[in-house]
């Protein structure tokens, strides 16, 4: 594991982008479902478990938009998880 030595005196100062990780991205898209508000989600990492979970965001009624390769705007407005009850959800 890397680590960093800081010796005092100086601001720390700088930016650094995190890596999408699945887990994480996982937890803050099941997020989206507290809020009838529109929520704007960055650094979304392109693997089949995350794009599973986006593809049943939308069909429970959440409305996806695609912003960029790693952004996604979501609207949860008008969840209906009664979708979770069909032979199309079971199917899958």
């Amino acid at each position: 594991m890397s680590s960093f030595r800081i010796k005092g005196g100086q601001r720390l100062k700088g930016e650094i982008v995190p890596q999408g990780a699945k887990n994480e991205a996982l937890q803050i898209l099941c997020a989206v479902l507290l809020t009838s508000e529109p929520v704007t989600v960055h650094n979304i990492p392109d693997i089949v478990d995350v794009n599973k979970l986006i593809e049943l965001l939308g069909d429970l009624g959440c409305k996806v938009e695609k912003l960029d390769k790693q952004s996604y705007r979501f609207t949860a407005a008008a969840i209906n998880i009664k979708h979770l009850e069909t032979d199309s959800y079971r199917k899958k």
